[in-house]
């Protein structure tokens, strides 16, 4: 997915600081989307400095184009053998163009093409390690966490890394922040959303450069609200007990009174 783009900038440091998963249990490994699935999400870039010598657009960290000008992206599973799932994505640009693509990615061991960290293995849990092998396999899940999105509300689980370091240079000072957020719905495993920040600081000045991408339809894996129908039916029920209070309240009451 074009995420992708984005994700590579930011391998090499994380895994310097990658969360280590310790005493934890083997977590069978199984997907958890079906073929034919599909999921649309849009993507939101900002770029801001207050260094007048930093060039614009910041091209050191990535296509800005490419990331500035997605509208919105759609993932369709086409098939899936064992836990190696395969999907296509169409990407649809600001200016109307439209590019297809395809990629695949095993939720056991992280093998991918062009689909790093799109989907992993349905129902993980805390401290478990998002692949059983691979780069990403000392990365593990912090919480799991309700979030409501555009196409309803997902349990998901939430990863969230940090690195940082600063330095001094002939008197002056220079520091470096990067953040990264993942969110999974725990349900089918597919990446519900995620976003990237960078905060360069070179003396008193300030450039932040973030890209989020967040999923805004889907054809599967939201927790169902209540039906109008249903919603009907409960507030009858609701009312039903509350009469039934009432009236077993005012019999007690007559009954007294009588004796």
């Amino acid at each position: 997915m074009k995420q992708k783009l984005v994700l590579s900038l930011f391998i090499s440091a994380f895994l310097l600081s990658a969360m280590v998963v310790t005493g934890a249990a083997a977590q069978e490994r199984t997907v958890g989307v079906a073929e034919g699935d599909w999921f649309t999400y849009e993507m939101y870039a900002n770029w801001n400095s207050t260094d007048p010598d930093t060039p614009f657009p910041p091209s050191e960290y990535g296509d800005w184009e490419i990331m500035n000008g997605t509208e919105w992206v759609k993932m369709t599973v086409t098939g899936f053998s064992g836990t190696n799932l395969s999907f296509q994505y169409l990407t649809h640009y600001k200016n109307g163009s439209e590019e297809l693509g395809y990629g695949y990615i095993d939720v056991d061991t992280g093998e991918e093409a062009d689909g790093a960290l799109a989907v992993i293995s349905a129902n993980l849990g805390v401290n478990d390690s998002i692949y059983a092998s691979g780069d990403y396999s000392t990365w593990a899940i912090n919480e799991t966490v309700t979030r409501t999105y555009p196409d309803g509300v997902r349990e998901t689980n939430h990863i969230n890394m940090t690195y940082e370091f600063s330095w001094t240079t002939n008197e002056l000072h220079y520091r470096l922040y990067q953040s990264i957020n993942l969110y999974w719905d725990k349900e089918t495993g597919i990446l519900a959303e995620d976003s990237f920040e960078i905060t360069n600081q070179t003396g008193p000045y300030l450039s932040t450069w973030a890209v989020t991408s967040r999923i805004t339809d889907s054809s599967a894996g939201v927790i169902p609200e209540f039906p109008a129908g249903s919603s009907m039916l409960a507030i009858a029920v609701i009312v039903t007990v509350i009469a039934i209070s009432i009236k077993r309240r005012l019999t007690k009451n007559q009954s007294t009174n009588h004796n």
